[in-house]
């Protein structure tokens, strides 16, 4: 089994975990009021699908194939029509694939959930250039290159959406409460890309480790079976 069919087959589960427990509707109803919303790292399918459920239509953009051959067949499964979602194969940290979203589709909000991916050393070596386009230092991306790899793909996240001037949506998982008070990283976010405003919502939770995609905390991989974390609703606008 090659590693993204392994993180597709083990995400897979993970994210039917969320799903059966309502997170994935909680993260949803936290951007009811926006119609068509960009779904940066759709994974398998849940999220998309619960997205669906609560009367967004979807434009989901993933960089995993495995994923996103698992997300159509989970939609098919549950009898959605092709017009409430497109999928887009393609990596939203490259600049020409940006581009392209912002110019050709119309949206209202750009999401991100739960940024996950697989690691090994040619993916380590492909992603360099660009987080030392966005600032990291080699000495950052060592210490915890899943976190470097987040940090890159949330300033994309929001570069996207500043493009097209609509609000961004990130759910980050982990293991405190935050708030304006204890909150620098997200709070640098919206002051960079100028938005007025920005709500946090947070949600007690379990998640699935062990039998699932193994989590990481602090760079700290947890082999418990089930954690308790906390799901923080992040959205600017």
């Amino acid at each position: 089994m090659n590693e993204e069919k392994d993180y597709a087959e083990q995400w897979d589960v993970s994210a039917k975990f969320f799903y059966e427990q309502g997170y994935y509707s909680w993260m949803a109803q936290q951007v009811e009021k926006m119609e068509t919303v960009v779904e940066i790292g759709c994974g398998t399918g849940y999220s998309t699908l619960a997205l669906i459920e609560n009367g967004h239509k979807v434009i989901a953009i993933e960089k995993n194939h495995n994923c996103i051959v698992k997300a159509k067949q989970l939609l098919i499964d549950n009898e959605i029509t092709d017009d409430k979602v497109i999928f887009i194969e393609g990596d939203i940290a490259e600049d020409s694939f940006r581009g392209k979203i912002a110019r050709n589709y119309e949206f209202d909000a750009v999401l991100c959930w739960n940024i996950g991916s697989y690691w090994n050393k040619e993916m380590i070596e492909y992603y360099l250039p660009y987080m030392f386009q966005y600032g990291l230092t080699r000495w950052e991306i060592a210490q915890n290159p899943e976190s470097s790899y987040a940090e890159l793909i949330l300033w994309e996240t929001c570069s996207l959406a500043q493009a097209r001037r609509v609000a961004v949506h990130i759910v980050d998982r982990g293991t405190e409460k935050l708030n304006e008070q204890n909150d620098p990283y997200y709070k640098m976010l919206k002051d960079e890309f100028g938005y007025k405003k920005i709500e946090y919502v947070n949600h007690s939770a379990l998640s699935i480790s062990k039998g699932g995609r193994m989590l990481s905390t602090k760079g700290v991989v947890n082999r418990e079976e089930v954690l308790d974390i906390i799901l923080v609703s992040i959205l600017m606008r």
